[in-house]
């Protein structure tokens, strides 16, 4: 299953061993959820109280004017060492008028590589499959945006796994990943 999201325009499609890999721009977004960052710019975050705390939230008293279906992990700073890296669980808004209980943030338009997380993708790309943690993005930034001419983008864009969930059940029924890019640069 493929989707293209409203915010985002489709630049390119790159056909790796059979799957699409596309370079997208994806306009400004802002995101509403549970943010939480680790201690240092050494640590993983708390993902498990972080998780904790959003599904506390979630069932009870959605975010305003959110997209339906989808959920998000962004995770925040993993392109940067000067930054503690932080995770956030949340939706996809369109106001940043939210409950207190609430975080939100503001994304600006930028450029991305967007792959699916299926078995197809882990047999195209010869990795063993992705069952969760700190989202694959070396795959995207150190594999497949070099074959492209292209390399890890802004350092303060966040990386995302978006989630289609299925309506009536709310079982996943695909994932994305979101790795901020940029073309090579050519003073080498």
């Amino acid at each position: 299953m493929e989707y293209a999201h409203s915010q985002e325009k489709v630049i390119k499609t790159f056909d790796c061993n059979g799957i699409d890999v596309d370079l997208i721009s994806w306009s400004d977004t802002i995101w509403c959820g549970k943010i939480g960052y680790a201690v240092n710019n050494i640590d993983e975050p708390d993902v498990e109280k972080i998780a904790q705390e959003a599904s506390i939230l979630f069932p009870n008293n959605f975010p305003n004017e959110r997209e339906k279906n989808w959920e998000v992990c962004i995770s925040l700073n993993y392109l940067s060492n000067e930054r503690p890296n932080g995770v956030m669980f949340g939706f996809l808004v369109k106001t940043e008028e939210q409950p207190d209980c609430y975080d939100v943030i503001k994304v600006p338009s930028s450029l991305y590589m967007k792959l699916q997380l299926c078995d197809k993708t882990f047999r195209a790309l010869d990795v063993e499959p992705w069952t969760g943690g700190i989202p694959p993005y070396k795959w995207i930034g150190e594999i497949l945006a070099p074959r492209y001419g292209y390399e890890y983008g802004d350092d303060t864009l966040p990386i995302y796994e978006y989630y289609l969930h299925n309506p009536e059940n709310f079982n996943i029924e695909a994932c994305y990943l979101y790795v901020p890019v940029r073309e090579k640069s050519r003073d080498m």
